[in-house]
């Protein structure tokens, strides 16, 4: 079996972390974990959400040639890091699931071929995105400076021209989160043919 790197891909509130906690309970992934500089926020825990690390620690990373990609963000808290990690990655075993930027698409392509790795986009009204950026940042950190910092950084990651270079399959998050599950049903099971978890897809 010829295993897949599914990379759930959009801009901030598109939903991609939600469904992509939804599917790791649905599908048989492997979720490929993150390293990151920032600091943990409420709620998140080591190894779950992210691996926390220094600057130090992941700057030693990546000069030993461990990691496949790297982001460094201009927060107004200072510079924050993602990175993905070589050695967390084993397509002899296993399926991966994990969420990026077109950025880290392309490195991942450094490594891997087309067909191993699967870029599914998520699309959400514009509109839909900042209510629900700022009802997250009510319930939580109230940072509105830093969303809209990255509500802007999202025009100019995300824009028209990478659809059209990479051509990714389309999962629209306007509807509701049925009709958005049974797309991302129509697009693990069917094209790419991921195993679920469990018969019954919405139960």
């Amino acid at each position: 079996m010829n295993h897949k790197i599914i990379m759930f891909i959009g801009p901030s509130c598109s939903g991609k972390d939600t469904f992509f906690a939804k599917a790791l309970a649905l599908y048989k992934f492997v979720p490929i974990r993150l390293h990151t500089t920032r600091p943990m926020r409420e709620n998140e825990r080591e190894g779950i959400e992210y691996y926390f690390i220094t600057k130090e620690e992941m700057d030693l990373l990546e000069k030993n040639g461990q990691l496949i990609e790297r982001r460094d963000y201009n927060t107004i808290h200072g510079i924050w890091s993602y990175a993905t990690s070589k050695t967390c990655i084993d397509l002899t075993k296993n399926h991966y699931l994990t969420t990026n930027t077109w950025v880290g698409f392309e490195q991942f392509l450094k490594c891997y071929s087309k067909n191993e790795v699967i870029p599914l986009y998520f699309s959400l009204e514009d509109g839909k995105r900042l209510e629900r950026a700022l009802n997250r940042e009510k319930q939580k950190n109230q940072d509105y400076a830093e969303m809209c910092r990255r509500f802007l950084a999202d025009q100019k990651d995300f824009t028209k021209e990478y659809l059209e270079k990479y051509q990714p399959i389309l999962i629209d998050n306007n509807g509701t989160q049925e009709e958005t599950l049974a797309q991302l049903d129509e697009a693990l099971v069917r094209k790419l043919g991921i195993e679920k978890k469990f018969s019954s897809f919405l139960n």
